[in-house]
């Protein structure tokens, strides 16, 4: 009985368990919000140059295979 108390207040580790707990509620925000994420960021960088920029997902994976001639 003893060890089980000894078990039960042993505070070794509660850190660590405290930031995957937050950082599995801000994956879980930033997947949720995605969208509204990416029309805030679109609308920002359009704003600072002046014009419309194109950020989706599919531009930002081809941006990676410019081919220089």
């Amino acid at each position: 009985m003893e060890r089980l108390k000894r078990f039960y207040k042993d505070e070794r580790g509660i850190n660590t368990v405290e930031i995957v707990v937050i950082l599995a509620i801000v994956m879980g925000l930033a997947l949720i919000f995605r969208d509204q994420m990416f029309d805030f960021v679109t609308n920002l960088i359009g704003s600072v140059t002046g014009g419309e920029a194109d950020i989706s997902s599919e531009n930002i994976r081809d941006a990676g295979n410019l081919k220089i001639d």
